[in-house]
């Protein structure tokens, strides 16, 4: 089978007929609708019924990001500077330039955001992160394999990846993994003879650009695998073939520069802001576990319990833990290596699999259990990559893997021998299914507006920017979005954990007791003169958390009046 079609150089295209060519543009077409319609099926049914009400995400981290999606085109039409607000951790206000604030997804959304809100705007963005990386491998597939159904199973199965499953749970800004795939993609095109060299650099340049400005850790992991998938396509690749991708570095090198510059505020804000040390979350912490890759977590559909007891000695948490592979998909992708005898596809399969032993971190955790040390040991020692975490590399095993059982499809012919990997192909596909509520209990997260807010009674209550507590505050209760929906007309001492680094206001004992909802702090002797200092005269509790009334009725007591859903209290 060594010239199967799966070869992925050498066919060039000069003098293909137009019609063939409108034919396969029309496929692709029909594909990427098929993609889109997959995925409206499965991740947007819970908020078809309230698509601005309801988020698909847990609480927690998706408040800051719906923040962010609406902060971002606030600040760009009032002339502010996007990579600081002065709305969250006032009086001082919040430096954004590691705080993954996404202003390329915000852009991307901006017209969503405006007319039906942020909870609008953080779905969309949420599906087509989801969708672009399936697009993405789809074209790599259907340009590595020549076939359409083949390309699409490729498409079909990132759209159900665990990968996702995982981030859905409230990392928008690690959804973005589209840069990979699609820079691949440009660059199998071009030592194809498809594609000039120009639309490869700027290709690469608007993927890099959009990159660097959802997620600067995305961006660096993504240059580091394209650097591990070039190696490995020239160590595997004929003569031929091997010239042509060395002459595509200096094209990927003009298109990284041009999204550099392109992208230059988000530098410029990160570079401003200063590269923390200390990695906020340890890499050993959040790397893959061995028994993850055939140990599915509760997010997907039949990992519900099953496999608790296994689970509960794995690090890091239901949304980092993604290196999940069907047993069927690993055969499939197996029969690929082993059926499809060429340089190339052994090419892939290698880089799945350093892609997978790079994701296992510094040490081999085997069910919670450190073992060995790994190579990205040594990776933990370059500035930059210490903050990258190893688990989330699954991605890109996911997507490779998904190739390969692309090849795998297309490469058998007799009826009988792709009927059964068409049913390896399905059952995979139905073990990826993602839970209704993700293994989560509150899950899509509704974002309901307070009648006390919405009337414009806070409007009345309140003085331009003025200061105001909302509890629970910050990121795990409805402050930052009643922010948005009264167009930042208020400010509010608390905010979310930061990026890189959490914000220095968060050195005060009082402010890390609110943010952490602390409820056994000492509110009633503390509380007062934390607010006095950051200037706050009103306190507001969404009347849906009794365990913050409590709170401020023994530090204010008899003083909290109900309005709308809100109890207001008066700072005397």
């Amino acid at each position: 089978m060594s010239g199967s079609s799966t070869e992925v150089v050498g066919a060039e295209s000069a003098g293909r007929p137009a019609g063939r060519t409108r034919r396969i543009l029309r496929s692709r077409s029909a594909a990427g609708l098929g993609l889109a319609v997959m995925t409206v099926l499965v991740w947007a049914r819970p908020v078809l019924s309230d698509f601005a009400g309801a988020r698909l995400s847990n609480p927690g981290d998706s408040e800051s990001f719906a923040f962010y999606l609406a902060w971002n085109v606030h600040a760009v039409l009032n002339g502010e500077n996007p990579f600081t607000t002065p709305n969250m951790y006032a009086p001082q206000g919040m430096d954004l330039g590691n705080a993954i604030s996404i202003p390329a997804v915000s852009v991307l959304v901006a017209p969503v955001t405006l007319l039906w809100g942020a909870t609008a705007g953080y779905n969309v963005a949420f599906l087509v992160a989801i969708l672009a990386a399936a697009v993405a491998v789809l074209l790599l597939a259907r340009e590595w394999t020549g076939s359409a159904s083949g390309s699409l199973v490729a498409g079909a199965l990132v759209v159900v990846s665990p990968y996702f499953s995982g981030h859905a749970l409230g990392h928008l800004n690690m959804m973005w993994v589209v840069a990979l795939p699609g820079v691949a993609f440009l660059v199998v095109r071009h030592v194809r003879g498809r594609m000039r060299g120009r639309w490869l650099v700027v290709g690469t340049a608007v993927l890099v650009a959009f990159t660097l400005g959802a997620s600067t850790e995305l961006m660096v992991t993504q240059v580091v695998f394209g650097a591990v998938a070039l190696g490995v396509g020239l160590l595997f690749a004929p003569a031929g073939p091997r010239r042509r991708i060395l002459a595509c570095i200096p094209l990927l090198a003009a298109g990284g520069a041009g999204g550099a510059v392109l992208a230059a505020p988000v530098i410029w804000a990160a570079l401003r802001t200063g590269v923390p040390e200390a990695a906020a979350n340890p890499p050993s912490q959040f790397s893959t576990d061995l028994t993850n890759l055939v140990v599915p977590t509760p997010n997907v559909l039949i990992g519900d319990s099953f496999f608790q007891d296994l689970r509960s000695h794995w690090m890091g948490n239901v949304a980092e833990n993604t290196a999940y592979v069907p047993l069927t998909m690993l055969v499939l992708a197996g029969v690929a290596v082993v059926w499809v005898r060429n340089r190339l596809t052994l090419g892939l399969a290698a880089f799945a699999a350093i892609s997978f032993v790079l994701s296992l971190g510094p040490v081999l955790t085997i069910a919670g259990y450190p073992t060995v040390p790994m190579p990205w040991r040594l990776a933990e020692l370059l500035p930059g990559l210490n903050h990258a975490l190893p688990g989330r590399f699954s991605a890109f095993v996911f997507m490779a893997l998904a190739v390969l059982v692309a090849i795998a499809w297309s490469t058998w012919r007799s009826r009988l021998p792709r009927l059964a990997v068409g049913v390896g192909i399905a059952v995979s596909c139905v073990l990826l299914l993602p839970s209704p509520s993700l293994g989560w209990p509150v899950y899509p997260t509704p974002t309901p507006v307070a009648a006390y807010v919405s009337s414009g009674q806070l409007t009345d209550d309140t003085q331009p920017d003025e200061n105001v507590l909302v509890l629970p505050s910050g990121q795990w209760g409805p402050g930052l979005r009643w922010m948005e929906v009264l167009d930042f007309s208020f400010r509010t001492p608390t905010g979310n954990g930061g990026g890189a680094a959490p914000p220095p206001q968060l050195k005060d004992p009082t402010a890390a007791a609110l943010f952490n909802r602390d409820l056994a702090y000492d509110y009633a002797d503390r509380l007062l003169p934390y607010l006095r200092s950051v200037g706050v005269q009103l306190v507001l509790v969404d009347e849906g958390h009794p365990e913050w009334r409590a709170v401020m009725d023994a530090v204010l007591p008899g003083q909290g009046r109900s309005v709308g859903g809100v109890l207001v209290y008066r700072v005397p």
